[in-house]
Parts: structure tokens; sequence; C-alpha cells
């Protein structure tokens, strides 16, 4: 029987700030293929957590390993897609097409003497038919509305041919449609074999997309013996309960 490496395993892992310990000794594991939300109140410990899985910042101890190798191995952080929330405040009026943007996920990739070649052009060519922006192709950013963006930005992380995406509360600010046609490219992305950790405050909605949640608030951690990680009956339930039974069951 083969053994299964994680996309995300993380092993006691401890980080504090300023004398502050924002997440104690927590573990968790992300298997290939797998949709798992990360939820919490502002100031739980998302984005610190996410910082961490990118190599921005280091842990005071505890391990962080992506598909097998320490996350401060450059090869670890190639197999990553990264979306920032609201495409890391991109500036509309910068003057590159969506096909120069998508083109930038695998020149990012280059090592100084690489140059671009078929295989890039096969993997942006994907990445643009996956999330169904070939029609945009030459259209600059600018002329873009909010939600095309944010899929010419997924297409950008899926032209690193990524085995795990993490994204940032990447649908915040976008209107309904663009919304419902994000998570269905995500669905789509996910469905392809690709693992998906989604950082969101939205926890209704995400609960009809992702299979688990890790749910970060302050210094406790719902997973293990700190408390758990939602998942199967109790992820769905999570649809049908009010928010304030949300906040005292789960402190979200």
């Amino acid at each position: 029987m083969s053994v299964i490496t994680p996309a995300i395993e993380v092993s006691h892992l401890t980080f504090g700030r300023n004398n502050d310990i924002l997440l104690d000794d927590f573990s968790f594991t992300v298997n290939p293929g797998e949709y798992v939300a990360v939820i919490g109140p502002n100031g739980g410990g998302k984005t610190t957590l996410l910082r961490l899985l990118l190599g921005l910042q280091k842990p005071i101890s505890g391990t962080i390993k992506i598909f097998g190798l320490p996350v401060s191995s450059s090869y670890a952080l190639r197999r990553i897609g990264y979306i920032p929330q609201r495409g890391g405040l991109i500036d509309p009026q910068f003057p590159a097409t969506a096909e120069e943007v998508v083109c930038a996920g695998r020149t990012s990739l280059l090592g100084w003497f690489d140059r671009f070649g078929k295989d890039d052009e096969d993997l942006v060519q994907k990445a643009f038919e996956m999330m169904d922006i070939t029609h945009l192709r030459h259209r600059v950013i600018a002329s873009l509305s909010g939600g095309e963006r944010q899929r010419v930005l997924l297409a950008r992380a899926l032209a690193q041919d990524p085995g795990l995406l993490i994204l940032d509360e990447p649908v915040d600010g976008l209107d309904p449609s663009s919304r419902e046609d994000f998570y269905a490219s995500l669905k789509r992305i996910n469905k392809a074999g690709t693992a998906i950790l989604f950082v969101t405050h939205d926890v209704h909605r995400i609960s009809t997309e992702a299979d688990s949640a890790i749910c970060l608030r302050h210094e406790l951690v719902c997973h293990g013996t700190k408390s758990c990680m939602i998942s199967g009956k109790e992820l769905q339930n999570m649809r049908h309960g009010s928010h304030k039974e949300l906040v005292a069951h789960h402190g979200v």
C-alpha cells in the first residue's frame, strides 16, 4: 500500500509576537485533492497561519511541510499557487494584458538562463481554458471587472501548475454573480486534483463548498486535542445553524 504524502503537514506549530502567543502547539494535515476552509474571527490567527504556510514568517517551534518538503524549500514553495485578498490590491491601471499577467505565473519560476518554452505555453493555455477566460486574453487589466481580474489572477496561479492553492478571502468585494463564478471555478480546479486551502470569514457560504474546515480563534485552534477539525456532517450542519449558535459552538 502506497503512503500518501500530505499537501500540507503542520506539526506542533507555535507562533508568537511581542510576547503574545498567537498560535499554540497545533497540528493538522491537508491531503492531496482536499478542499479545506480556514475560518475564525478577525485576529484569530488566519492570516498568521497563511503567512507561515507561505514561508513569510517562521514559527517559534514546530514544523511545516509542503508535499513532504520543509516550507523553507524553494521547490516546496513552487508547488503552491497563492491568491491574495483582492488580488493583493493590484493596480487596475497597470499596463498589462491578461495574457501577460498569466504568463507571469510561468516566468516567475524560470531560472536566469531559462527560456519560455512550449511546455510553458501549454500550461498558460490550459489555465486560460480552465478559467474560461480565453476571450479576455488580450484585454488590459484596467478594462476588466473585479471578478474578471480575480479569475485572471487564479489563472496566473494555475499556470504555475501547483499541487496546492492557498486563497486569502479571494471573493471579498466581488458582486454575487462574480462570487458564484469564482466558486464554480474552484470546484473545477479541485475536481481536477488540486488541493485547496481557502481562508474566509464567510462560514455559511464556505460550508457548501469545502470538505472540512479548520477553526482558529485567537490562541485556540479547533483541531485535535485543542478542539476540532470540522468535517462531514458537522460541516454540513453549519449551513443551517444561526450565527449566534455558530459563535457559541465554534467561536467564529
